[in-house]
């Protein structure tokens, strides 16, 4: 009977991580301050990004001396939403969004994540095609049309050529791993995403992919202080998270994540980003 209801809750709580919900860190779940809230951005699955984000959660719960939570969203409008509305203290967002979230409710970029994210083009790997012509008429699959990724992608296929809603259209898959699905219809002979996203995909799922092309190399995601947060506590979390490539818990984040380094962001190096703004707030519907 144990046995059962272990598993009941057990399967409860990974259902809340398919939804892409909160994950709460369980040594705190009995206490009642609130949890220091750390929103990742939902680019790859609620599982990885519990998995991955642990060690980090870890050292800023040892640091901060209170209980911390990895808090992701649906997706990227949730994600964006959430953001807005200040549900999290600290966050790690795509470059683009981050920046609309500085502009627009002053979010405090505290630094940046290495390296550069590279923006594939994916084909099946059946399909030996390498032409961008064979767009024209059909569709480019995208797994998240207000990334960066995507922006800076249908802007490149614009320098080819090739316009969104004239040459092509875009249809969006329900989330990453069903992009190769979409693919197989025929109907979008092409897709864009990250290349973290793609070796995100399980052995299986990447053998039917094949890579026709980078198309750009992209800033990488950015760690944001709430406004709300007093300037000492935000100055803080930036000294802790520039400090968290040389800890322990920092080595094996990398090592879990693909990423290489955290480091300090200027504004010399946010301004360009200011290009994809108009075009970030209308993915996401504002």
């Amino acid at each position: 009977m144990r046995v059962i209801v272990f598993l009941k809750r057990a399967l409860a709580l990974w259902g809340v991580l398919a939804l892409g919900l909160t994950v709460l860190a369980p040594a705190w779940a009995q206490q009642g301050t609130a949890p220091f809230r750390i929103g990742v951005l939902p680019n790859v699955s609620a599982r990885l990004i519990l998995t991955s984000y642990q060690p980090m959660r870890e050292y800023f719960e040892r640091e901060l001396k209170r209980g911390v939570e990895i808090a992701t969203a649906q997706d990227f409008r949730a994600f964006a939403e959430n953001t807005r509305r200040g549900d999290y203290q600290l966050i790690v967002t795509a470059a683009n969004l981050g920046r609309v979230a500085q502009a627009d409710s002053n979010w405090q970029p505290l630094a940046i994540y290495d390296p550069k994210i590279p923006a594939i083009l994916v084909a099946r790997a059946d399909n030996p095609n390498a032409s961008l012509a064979q767009l024209r008429g059909k569709s480019l699959a995208l797994a998240n049309p207000q990334s960066l990724v995507a922006l800076a992608g249908l802007q490149w296929l614009g320098s080819q050529g090739l316009q969104n809603g004239t040459d092509f259209k875009t249809v969006t898959a329900a989330n990453d791993d069903s992009l190769g699905a979409v693919l197989g219809t025929g109907e979008a002979p092409l897709a864009i995403m990250s290349m973290g996203e793609f070796r995100a995909k399980t052995e299986a799922m990447r053998s039917t992919l094949r890579i026709v092309t980078e198309i750009a190399k992209l800033p990488g995601f950015l760690v944001m202080a709430n406004p709300a947060l007093p300037a000492a506590e935000q100055q803080r979390l930036k000294t802790l998270i520039l400090a968290f490539p040389q800890t322990e818990e920092g080595k094996k984040f990398f090592a879990l994540s693909g990423f290489a380094n955290i480091r300090d962001v200027g504004e010399p190096e946010l301004k360009p980003l200011d290009a994809f703004n108009d075009a970030t707030r209308k993915g996401l519907g504002g």
